[in-house]
């Protein structure tokens, strides 16, 4: 689909993306071979947690003092020569070890007679593990509002929710209890006026733009267009599509940013309603295998592990795809697996790495 979304674009640079892609898809696929059957199983990353989350918060603060960027302030890569690196990426996969490690800590359940609201009427015991749910329930929580708050910061609103998504997904998984998921939702609502104001004082105008865009179409131009023209590739396609390399939209380059946040659109234009449903299943495959991990996995570590990269996955795809679709704004995340991005295509292997390791070793032990 990058062969094909490049295929009419003037730039010999742009038609010669696919095989960057094929290159590291291939770097990928050996890191899932190699990180599934490493000597030592995953316990020992949890045992140096503290040291992968330092690593993602010196990265992330060099970039924006030191990154580059081709899009006005914007700073959220390294120009590594062979590849740009995006610590924002990285630090998807260092906050599903780092926070789940702290989200996994031993810890009693709560007994059956202990309410989910209101002051535990049972024994110290009980109460003190309660305790140390609530630590590192906060301590997660503060975890990843740093990393979020720096790369929202670049700024990249987009890979910020993300991170926050991941952290959401496995605070649910962590049997904390429903009041911290409660309480989770309410500090997310009451943030939301702080944070536009924020974008005002920071003068992130540009993601307001977007917001407002997708309320109101008319009001930004950009967005209209971009909007605009997805819809029509999407709905030309038909039940068969155009044919690979036929569309319109994107060879006649009417569709923007065709081989990142809107080859879905190509993708629906070329191959129609059978290709768009036969890359749903492709999705559903993966999401089961790796909700499959998570229920099998042998221990809380291991779980929080594939539930960071499940929500990783699946949020950055039905964002990505509801954009295409008009019923999410426009925030720049890729699609798995297609959209072009070597950084972020070995990110989501790498967790894909990780939760093949779990399995693994949960194969072992039986």
């Amino acid at each position: 689909m990058i062969y094909s979304a490049n295929l009419g674009s003037l730039d010999p640079q742009l038609q010669d993306l696919w095989r960057r892609q094929a290159i590291f898809g291939a770097v990928g696929i050996g890191l899932i071979v190699l990180l599934a059957i490493f000597p030592r199983d995953f316990h020992w990353l949890g045992d140096f947690w503290w040291l992968f989350y330092l690593i993602a918060v010196v990265l992330l603060m060099l970039v924006l003092v030191f990154g580059r960027s081709e899009i006005g302030r914007v700073r959220s890569w390294f120009d590594l020569g062979f590849i740009r690196f995006q610590p924002s990426f990285l630090a998807m996969n260092l906050l599903a070890i780092s926070v789940g490690a702290v989200l996994s800590r031993q810890r009693k359940r709560r007994s059956s007679s202990t309410p989910l609201f209101g002051t535990p009427k049972t024994s110290l015991a009980t109460a003190l593990s309660e305790g140390v749910g609530l630590s590192n329930y906060v301590a997660s929580g503060m975890m990843t509002m740093v990393l979020a708050g720096l790369v929202f910061g670049q700024p990249d609103m987009g890979t910020a929710a993300v991170l926050v998504a991941m952290w959401l997904a496995m605070v649910f998984e962590s049997d904390l209890g429903l009041r911290y998921i409660v309480a989770t939702a309410l500090v997310g609502l009451g943030a939301l006026y702080p944070m536009w104001r924020m974008m005002d004082a920071l003068n992130f105008g540009y993601m307001q733009d977007r917001i407002l865009g997708f309320i109101n179409p008319s009001s930004n131009e950009d967005v209209a267009y971009q909007l605009q023209q997805a819809a029509i590739a999407i709905g030309s396609g038909g039940l068969w599509g155009k044919g690979l390399a036929q569309g319109t939209q994107s060879q006649l380059r009417y569709l923007p940013v065709r081989h990142t946040d809107f080859i879905f659109a190509v993708t629906a234009e070329e191959l129609g309603f059978a290709g768009v449903i036969l890359l749903f299943v492709l999705y559903l495959v993966l999401f089961y295998r790796l909700l499959r991990i998570i229920l099998i996995a042998s221990d809380g570590f291991g779980r929080m592990i594939a539930t960071g990269t499940l929500a990783m996955i699946l949020f950055q795809a039905v964002v990505n795809i509801g954009m295409n679709l008009r019923l999410l704004p426009v925030v720049g995340l890729p699609l798995p697996f297609v959209s072009y991005g070597p950084a972020a295509l070995l990110t989501t292997m790498i967790g894909i790495g990780l939760s093949e390791n779990v399995v693994v070793r949960h194969r072992k032990l039986e």
